[in-house]
């Protein structure tokens, strides 16, 4: 099973993230904008990629991924059962959610390097 320490380690290497709670939640954030946090319970995690990966992983593996939808109307992320991720695959995701809330210009320092 994943753990918030593993997401800590995934999401932490990357350029200009902090570690910042997200209503009272622990998460990760890029420029103040959420990219990852954890749900109450610690069994899953919400990672902000864009609407189409989510809609391809929850369609792909529905028992693993969720989209989340507020109100029906606004894509929230991708929820993650963390006992059935594969590590590569929640760094996958957290590196893809950074991606989608990073700063263009941070994403482009980051892949010139």
């Amino acid at each position: 099973m994943i753990t918030f320490d593993d997401m800590r380690g995934y999401a932490m290497v990357l350029p200009e993230v902090e570690e910042k709670s997200h209503f009272r939640l622990p998460g990760f954030r890029v420029a103040d904008k959420l990219l990852a946090h954890l749900e109450k319970g610690d069994k899953h995690a919400i990672v902000c990629v864009s609407q189409d990966e989510a809609k391809a992983a929850s369609a792909e593996k529905p028992d693993v991924y969720q989209e989340v939808w507020r109100d029906g109307r606004i894509f929230v992320g991708l929820r993650v059962d963390l006992a059935k991720v594969t590590e590569k695959r929640m760094q996958e995701l957290i590196e893809h959610a950074w991606r989608n809330r990073a700063p263009k210009r941070l994403v482009k320092e980051y892949d010139s390097r």
